[in-house]
């Protein structure tokens, strides 16, 4: 009878720590998509806190934007998973943090050496430690510039180049409408 009793209590206690192991792991990912449109009634505050996030982190990812959001406006969410391969932007400008970042990393696919980030970043103390979500600047370098191809869209240039089609607008002021670009025109991206 005492054996049985042993057992059932291990049983128990190994089902209560399978249960908190879970846990803490659904609680580690975003449920938010790279892209989200935003719906009225939401805010950069409940955005954040729904995708695991910051206000800073969004506002960063997403240059030109405010405080407020409105419905209908699409935002790059720097921690929802990706549906398709990340461009990164070459070097200027800022950076967030992603996790699996090193400086090395980030210095590489920039183009500029970690020297050159830790110069342009006096808050990093140590090299080896940043962390997701950190909005770090980056050295300046050139701007990068697409050809647009037939069946483009700026959503889909946007996508393609890990920016957002309201920050394309902003370094196009020569689009007086975002559904009429045409193919051979030069966009900058970057």
């Amino acid at each position: 009878m005492i054996v049985k009793r042993i057992f059932q209590l291990i049983l128990v206690v190994a089902i209560l720590v399978a249960s908190f192991a879970s846990t803490g792991g659904a609680m580690a990912w975003s449920g938010c998509a790279s892209y989200i449109t935003v719906q009225w009634g939401d805010t950069l505050s409940g955005l954040a806190a729904l995708c695991g996030t910051t206000m800073e982190a969004i506002r960063a990812a997403n240059p030109g934007l405010g405080w407020w959001v409105y419905a209908g406006q699409v935002l790059y969410i720097p921690t929802g998973y990706e549906s398709s391969p990340m461009y990164y932007p070459p070097a200027g400008g800022t950076y967030v943090v992603q996790r699996g970042d090193t400086l090395g990393k980030i210095a590489a696919r920039q183009g500029v050496s970690v020297s050159d980030i830790l110069a342009a970043n006096p808050q990093i103390w140590n090299a080896s430690l940043i962390y997701a979500g950190q909005v770090i600047n980056l050295p300046t370098a050139s701007p990068v510039y697409y050809t647009v191809q037939r069946g483009d869209t700026l959503r889909v240039i946007a996508s393609n180049y890990g920016t957002t089609v309201y920050s394309l607008l902003l370094l196009n002021p020569t689009i007086y409408d975002a559904n009429l670009i045409y193919p051979g025109q030069v966009l900058r991206v970057w």
